[in-house]
């Protein structure tokens, strides 16, 4: 046959009669089958033009050729075109319109995740089918054996067979032989198996075969993705978007920029910004219900933390997880220490060079830090009001079989403990496994979310502060009613602070400085650590007095970088933070007449604004309260005084310092300790605790000579005068009291 004629390709209308779209792909193997009637079509017609000869046949470069056909390519002639390439062109470009239509009904189908990733050229689409052929049906094998003249009739196809095949519905420009040659491509990368080259083979002689994940994916079986359990998993899309959703407004904006960036094929990263358990990676995944895709979580501390060569063999996981499960990335970059940001940066890269649009949630912005290619969109997730949060109290006891105890005041309990839904959700969970089984559920009662409350509050301050013990309670406690009433009102302030700022809508007015700031002032010992201890005990709070002495620097500028790390690590834990002997931080700003009279008033400047911008409890002791200027004291919301102890209440410390266990005489008369001794709580707790191991040490009661003996011990500690003889003068009076007077006194 010297010439092609039309009627030589008249099986074509057999394959595919009409060239429209036609109806959408019923199901996987519909599609499959019909891009394999495609693939059989183009292998019919290469078997036409190699039996008849045909001048457009000559143009193979996947084959072996006879003499009489080499000699033919070797002849100056002009390129002959196949007379059919428009006819067969509008074929493929039906199947790939039908595949789109599966779109529309969020029907997406296993072979089009792989011609629908925007990643493929038409000769990449080409080459993906051919592969897919041979490794699906061994027929396959023959053919592309006869096309390729292979010795044996039996091949898988080669890169020289798709470009050949390819001539014969794709422009010049479409069917470039370096399309499939580039080791780089998506095509190459993560669909075929990799090239081997052997010395006697050319890269035109490159078997095409698909990768063993990517024909499980294209068989519907699901691929294994256990490597990537270490640092990270693969979470389904909710069935349908929730109907209390606490960032509603904020999923809208997030889903019209997905929207717009991915309809434009534009590339880049959207940053979600919050506290750890706000919301972020809820937001990400409920994206995946609109965008009918799961989420793929990688957690990015656990992946640097690998050997790099094993880190980025995930990293190639992850992007054929992403493709192969149709999920979106979520780089989740909480806790990621700054030595780590230059393989961060490779990472990112990494996956930016393959993945169109990533999504990430952190604490803060990488913005500066980090190079992100195409755009870098940021959006704040809040933390939810208090509303939102009594809505996740009942939501997560709902979903845990869990029911809240007559004593939980849910009020009460979002004004104390400000929190996020991950913590809501975990906090019950843990309660719920130490919880009595009821009729209605597990019962929550307020104890027991309380601790469960502050053990997942647990803060690591490292050296800055140490966590107290809050034993004390308000009978514990010594004050005037005056300091006694404002501790109260403190207190109030803490529990009411959802009801004052949203229900009477103070928070709208005030949004900043929403915390509670305390002053206690005092002479030393009266008791202003037990007032912080009791504060923290009657509100269910930890309390961690902060220590100074690592705070404080001669060097410029550390001082204040150790506050904001001790502030930064309390953010979000509901701690009282407590600092003992305030003075050495907070004192009198005074004029500039030196550099370090600027760096001290900056310094006191930072604090202050450290302690309006924490959002829970902030509690500072001094014994010098005229070093305060009035502008400091402005500035906090209580400074409450904690006075010497009158004889009255001198003697309640008395009555209360032994435990009842203590073996003691019956003779014993506090009321005369509490009238001739002027001693503090913390003297009153010293003294009886010497009399204490005195009277241990002999394995006898404590006696009223015991407490005589700590009582003078106390008053020359803190340097004043004995007080002993007085002591024993109160104590016994009368001849046999002298006598008494006479003998003990000599002891002293």
């Amino acid at each position: 046959m010297d010439s092609e004629k039309r009627e030589d390709y008249g099986f074509i209308e057999y394959y595919f009669p009409g060239t429209g779209p036609g109806e959408p792909f019923r199901d996987g193997k519909e599609q499959l089958a019909v891009w394999q009637r495609f693939v059989d079509m183009l292998c019919m017609i290469a078997l036409v033009q190699k039996e008849h000869r045909c001048p457009s046949g000559l143009e193979r470069i996947g084959c072996l050729l006879s003499d009489e056909e080499l000699m033919k390519t070797l002849e100056p002639r002009e390129r002959s075109a196949f007379p059919e390439k428009e006819r067969v062109r509008a074929i493929f470009d039906s199947l790939i319109r039908r595949g789109e239509m599966g779109e529309e009904d969020e029907t997406v189908l296993p072979l089009w995740q792989f011609l629908n990733t925007g990643r493929l050229a038409p000769l990449e689409i080409l080459a993906f089918l051919l592969a897919a052929c041979a490794d699906l049906n061994r027929k396959y094998e023959r053919i592309f054996g006869v096309l390729q003249e292979d010795r044996e009739n039996a091949a898988k196809p080669i890169v020289g067979l798709t470009h050949d095949l390819g001539a014969l519905f794709l422009s010049e420009e479409e069917n470039e032989i370096g399309t499939l040659l580039d080791t780089e491509s998506f095509l190459n990368r993560y669909l075929l198996e990799e090239m081997k080259e052997g010395r006697e083979m050319s890269r035109l002689s490159r078997p095409l075969s698909l990768r063993r994940e990517v024909l499980e994916v294209l068989l519907d079986r699901p691929i294994s993705m256990e490597a990537l359990a270490r640092c990270g998993e693969i979470l389904e899309a909710p069935e349908e978007l929730p109907d209390h959703f606490c960032h509603r407004e904020l999923f809208e904006r997030l889903t019209n920029i997905y929207a717009a960036m991915s309809a434009s094929g534009q590339e880049g990263l959207i940053h979600l910004l919050g506290a750890k358990g706000s919301g972020r990676r809820f937001l990400a995944q409920t994206l995946g219900t609109v965008t009918a895709s799961n989420l793929l979580i990688l957690r990015l501390k656990e992946l640097l933390e690998l050997p790099q060569d094993r880190a980025f063999e995930i990293l190639h996981l992850v992007v054929s997880g992403s493709i192969f499960e149709n999920a979106l990335i979520y780089l989740c970059g909480d806790d990621v220490r700054p030595d780590q940001l230059p393989l961060l940066q490779q990472v990112l890269s990494f996956l930016q060079s393959r993945v169109k649009l990533l999504l990430a949630g952190s604490e803060k912005a990488w913005s500066g830090e980090l190079h992100v290619q195409g755009s870098y969109c940021v959006l704040a997730v809040e933390a939810p009001g208090a509303s939102e949060q009594k809505f996740f109290w009942q939501e997560f006891a709902g979903r845990n079989r869990a029911v809240l105890a007559e004593d939980v005041d849910l009020t009460e309990l979002v004004s104390k403990y400000n929190m996020t839904p991950g913590r809501i959700s975990r906090t019950v969970k843990s309660a719920v496994m130490e919880a009595p089984l009821t009729q209605e559920g597990f019962l929550l009662s307020k104890t027991l979310l309380e601790e469960q409350i502050r053990i997942g509050s647990g803060v690591e301050f490292g050296d800055y502060a140490v966590r107290l013990q809050s034993p004390f309670t308000w009978e514990d406690l010594q004050v005037s009613e005056e300091s006694r009433q404002l501790l109260t009102e403190a207190c109030d302030r803490v529990r009411c602070r959802s009801i004052v700022n949203d229900e009477f809508g103070f928070g709208r007015k005030l949004p900043y400085g929403n915390g509670t700031s305390i002053v206690l002032y005092g002479p030393p010992g009266t008791g202003k650590t037990m007032a912080a201890q009791v504060l923290a005990n009657e509100l269910g709070l930890d309390i961690y007095r902060i220590d100074l002495s690592q705070i404080g620097s001669k060097y410029i500028g550390e001082t204040e970088k150790n506050l904001g790390a001790v502030f930064e690590a309390a953010r979000g834990s509901n701690a009282i933070l407590f600092f003992d002997e305030a003075d050495a931080l907070f004192t009198k700003r005074t004029d500039v007449a030196s550099s370090n009279d600027r760096y001290a008033n900056a310094e006191t400047a930072y604090l202050l604004q450290k302690i309006e911008e924490y959002s829970g409890v902030s509690i500072l002791a001094t014994n010098v309260m005229q070093n305060f200027d009035s502008a400091f004291k402005r500035r906090m919301t209580y400074m409450i005084p904690i006075e010497q102890p009158d004889e009255a209440a001198r003697l309640r410390l008395w009555e209360q310092v032994f435990p009842k266990e203590t073996p003691m005489e019956e003779n014993i008369d506090f009321s005369v300790f509490a009238r001739v001794a002027e001693l503090t709580g913390s003297g009153i707790k010293s003294a009886a605790l010497s009399a204490a191991y005195r009277a241990a040490a002999e394995h006898r009661k404590i006696t009223n000579d015991d407490l005589i003996r700590a009582v003078e011990a106390e008053y020359r500690r803190i340097g004043r005068m004995g007080i002993g003889k007085e002591l024993y003068g109160a104590l016994y009076t009368g001849r046999a009291g002298e006598a008494m007077r006479t003998g003990l006194a000599g002891k002293i």
